[in-house]
């Protein structure tokens, strides 16, 4: 087997104080890092798959993978929780749908729609599918028929085609036979992994006497290519199979045999919004005549678009780059181009500046577009900066494709000495369901003095062959601070879209990646909400980064399947950043490292009748840091009541606030809870939400009987707005833990006026639903006075038992009127 660009030698350091690099891939380490969270993933996974939902759809499989454009294909559905199919929803244009028997459809593209991968879900009666990838191309389409397992049983198929198949069982080979002139160029490429399939593909090529000519394993993230020169006129055979010889219906893929314009890539790969550039773009067959298994380039004049588009050359399998990625299209070209799209200056760097004494001097701020084609090759650039002036440093090399590893470092003039290195990105919002690590080097760096700095990008995995595909993007700029959204499930046991039955409620969670110093709250509105849905605005809390985003239908809604715009507003400098939010889909459950990616919309839709209706209300919406807010819950059946204890919990908030869970028992379908919000919660507005979970018997099916299933449901949003505490409270930790009826113990605690505050301090005992079977003698204190002790008796009838939610509450006045108030948790049990 050919060896790989993915294979890795060692790099030589030329600063003796560097790290010598770990002979790891950018694949091999992220397989690394899902090892690391793989134990705590499988706990999570473990803990939600136990909590039963109404019925989900989920699209496994759409066969075959995709359509020549101006054609029409019959496609069949393979999931679960697919009946009541009623069609399909897609990102690509003008794409039409048929409703056959079955699980079948007839998809129809119009010839003018652009070849790309795009998005396509199911519509069934529980409303919308998690995606899958179907796409459109410019080649004729085939699927692979059987027996094709040996070269004698390949199927014959023609150049400038794409054949659609399937690894259907275990060890299970395909084979294809095509013909080839003597020095003709074909590109043999397998999409497998870019398409959603759970294929490790590896390809082999053989000529008609039995030869391996070549093989490749993994050149496009996991997926397979070659590119052959037909040494000869004749026919020769092309074997697909898994690298680990598994196989299934999902092991589905595409096998392009190629003579046709294929663009890789294009330089440079950042260009600057709306300012026309000359590209230069590298791939195959790019210009006529052009017969040559090596990459070659050619140059057109692009004007870049004044904002990002949709890209969907790709699956994108992490999730940052993609909002200030574009699509570029090629004359003629089978798929669309990444090029990313900056409101900077960009500097291009292709040689010439691989030694310190040669570094490519660079103006704060600036984007770089650059191309480490030799293994060995690093490059050099300086930077002037004052004392205590703050940078920023961001590259991308992995996020667009490009088989490199970097690190950064910044080094003193001399370059002897590294002041910062900046490698992996390890922070992952999403989790297993949408990881957001990367191998891309990302940091802050703050200059210890005035000067001038340089600055070494090297690839850490090297390579002894030249790859005109290592090309990165580096960004420095100053402390802007800047933010993406991403819209993610709020499941993380299966891949899920955004479903909200009829009457009832469902929640999306909004993670905010925070760039470049942001720690202000974003603000969360919807857009082009349909007739019957309805989503009030969320917060995100000042350095927080993950709210829930509820949206509710009415219960006479007429089903409906489509999408939705997420907008995010941050204030900042005193002016209004706003950001569009993208969405993001868990692909595969249950894999042992994360399976998922960003989608091309937001997707939306009706789910069946709603059981039950969980509501909410705050009995304040503004109050202080280090006080407890209060919460009336109450369910709503619109059938059959629950048949268990309800388990009620807040979500959404940040995980030191101390949640009051609590459990309603059968007889009852209200309740009140409280939780603490802590000095260490910033002050500003904050939005979560009341889960439920119970068991009950409910119809999963439009004309199925009920059966019993465990829900969890989410209440209507509650926005709070916190203020900078004013009181604060502490109890003594010596205090009495326990009191016998009719007995009478002190609970001592002491008070703290800040922010200039110097009144009365009232303190009283509290608990959501009054206090029982306790009496506590209120206390207050006036002048210096800061400390006291509040008497409690336990009355002859007191419930035995801890006592659920108690707490001392502070209430400061103004004008003997409560303005401030703080609060602690009281530990007290019962006894006889």
């Amino acid at each position: 087997m050919q060896p790989s660009p993915f294979d890795r030698i060692a790099l030589p350091t030329a600063l003796p104080a560097f790290r010598r690099p770990q002979f790891l891939t950018p694949m091999t380490r992220r397989a690394c890092l899902a090892g690391l969270f793989a134990f705590v993933v499988t706990i999570c996974v473990a803990v939600e798959s136990v909590r039963a939902e109404l019925p989900n759809s989920v699209l496994n499989v759409v066969y075959p993978t995709g359509v020549r454009a101006g054609e029409s294909v019959t496609v069949t559905l393979e999931g679960a929780a697919l009946d009541g199919l009623r069609g399909v929803t897609s990102t690509a244009p003008g794409l039409t749908a048929e409703k056959l028997a079955g699980n079948q459809l007839r998809v129809s593209v119009p010839a003018d729609t652009p070849p790309g991968i795009y998005d396509l879900r199911a519509f069934t009666d529980h409303g919308l599918s998690s995606p899958r990838a179907f796409v459109v191309s410019r080649n004729a389409e085939l699927s692979e028929t059987s027996p094709n397992d040996t070269a004698d049983t390949a199927l014959a198929v023609s150049l400038t085609s794409t054949i659609n198949g399937r690894i259907e069982k275990a060890s299970d080979v395909d084979c294809y036979q095509f013909r080839a002139q003597r020095g003709e160029c074909v590109v043999i490429e397998c999409w497998a992994e870019r398409i959603d399939s759970q294929l490790r593909g590896v390809l082999e090529l053989y000529d008609s006497n039995g030869k391996r000519l070549a093989a490749n394993r993994g050149h496009t993230g996991l997926d397979p290519r070659l590119v052959f020169q037909a040494p000869a006129d004749g026919d020769y055979v092309v074997r697909v199979f898994d690298l680990s010889f598994l196989g299934s219906p999902t092991h589905f893929y595409r096998l392009d045999l190629d003579t046709q314009p294929r663009p890789e890539f294009a330089l440079p790969c950042v260009v600057t919004r709306g300012v026309p550039t000359q590209m230069t773009v590298w791939g195959y067959h790019l210009q006529s005549g052009q017969a040559t298994p090596e990459l070659a380039s050619t140059r057109f004049r692009l004007t870049p678009p004044t904002q990002a588009a949709p890209f969907v050359a790709r699956p994108q399998r992490t999730t940052q780059p993609t909002t200030d990625l574009s699509a570029i299209r090629v004359p003629d070209g089978n798929m669309p181009l990444a090029v990313s799209v900056t409101d900077h200056p960009v500097v291009e760097n292709y040689a010439g500046h691989e030694q310190a004494n040669r570094a490519l001097p660079l103006s704060v701020p600036c984007e770089v577009s650059a191309q480490l084609a030799d293994g060995f090759a690093q490059h050099w650039y300086t930077v002037d900066a004052k004392r205590g002036e703050v940078l920023w440093f961001e590259a991308w090399g992995e996020r667009l494709g490009s088989p490199l590893d970097m690190e950064l470092s910044v080094l003193d003039t001399t370059s002897k000495r590294e002041l910062a290195r900046f490698t992996d990105e390890l922070n992952n919002l999403g989790g297993y369901r949408f990881s957001t690590q990367h191998t891309d080097p990302v940091g802050r760096w703050v200059a210890p003095a005035d000067g001038r700095f340089l600055l070494l990008m090297r690839n850490v995995i090297g390579g002894s062959e030249r790859d005109p595909r290592r090309i990165y993007r580096l960004s420095v700029r100053r402390e802007e601070p800047d933010f993406e959204l991403y819209v993610v499930s709020r499941r993380t046991d299966q891949p899920v879209a955004w479903n909200v039955p009829r009457g009832g409620r469902e929640s999306c969670e909004v993670l905010a990646l925070r760039r470049n110093g942001h720690s202000a709250g974003i603000r969360i509105t919807a857009e082009n909400v349909p007739p019957g849905f309805e989503c009030a605005e969320t917060f995100i809390g000042p350095g927080q980064v993950r709210a829930p985003l509820v949206i509710s239908t009415a219960r006479e809604a007429t089903p409906f399947a489509g999408s939705i715009e997420i907008v995010g507003h941050s204030d900042f400098g005193g002016a209004t950043q706003t950001r569009r939010a993208v969405g993001g889909s868990m692909i595969w459950a249950n894999r042992p490292a994360p399976s998922g990616r960003q989608t091309q919309s937001i997707p939306l839709a009706t789910g069946l009748a709603a059981p039950f209706t969980l509501h909410a209300t705050p009995r304040v919406t503004s109050l202080d840091q280090e006080s407890v807010l209060e919460i009336d819950v109450a369910l709503e059946a619109h059938g059959a009541p629950p048949s268990s204890p309800v388990k009620l919990s807040l979500v959404g908030l940040p995980r030191d606030v101390e949640r009051g869970q609590i459990t309603l028992p059968l007889e009852r379908t209200a309740a009140a809870m409280s939780l603490f919000l802590p000095a260490s919660l910033p002050p500003g507005k904050y939005t979560c939400a009341v889960q439920a979970e119970l068991e009950a018997s409910v119809v999963l099916t439009s004309a199925g009987k009920p059966t019993k299933t465990s829900l969890t449901l989410v209440s209507n949003p509650l926005t709070l707005e916190l203020k900078p505490a004013r009181v604060l409270l502490t109890v003594d930790p010596a205090n009495p833990t326990k009191i016998a009826r009719c007995k009478i113990i002190q609970l001592k605690f002491h008070v703290q006026r800040v922010q200039g505050f110097l009144g009365k301090v009232h303190v009283e005992l509290e608990a959501p639903e009054g206090v029982q079977g306790v009496r506590g003698r209120g206390v207050t204190l006036v002048g210096q006075s800061d400390s006291g002790s509040l008497q409690v008796i336990a009355t002859d009838n007191a419930p035995l038992g801890k006592h659920a939610q108690l707490r001392l509450d502070a209430v400061g006045t103004v004008e003997d009127q409560p303005v401030f108030r703080a609060s602690r948790y009281v530990d007290l049990e019962i006894v006889e």
